[in-house]
């Protein structure tokens, strides 16, 4: 349980095809297969990083709480 919410394994299932879809998105972007030109190209990839690393850190600590049976709040 975090901040009063409970983890349930379907929220973590969510957020992993969440994280999923991000990934693929980041690879198409790195591979252009989907164009941006110019600096836009720079900026989107940096910033679907950064969604992709905030995504998957959230993942991970709802994960080793569900795992873990611990408490937060």
């Amino acid at each position: 349980m975090i901040l009063g919410m409970a983890i349930r394994p379907v929220t973590l299932v969510v957020l992993g095809a969440v994280t999923l879809l991000a990934l693929v998105f980041q690879m198409l972007v790195g591979y252009r297969k989907i164009h941006f030109k110019g600096k836009k190209h720079l900026l989107i990839h940096k910033r679907g990083a950064w969604v992709l690393l905030a995504i998957a850190s959230i993942h991970g600590l709802l994960s080793f709480v569900y795992i873990m049976g611990l408490s937060i709040g």
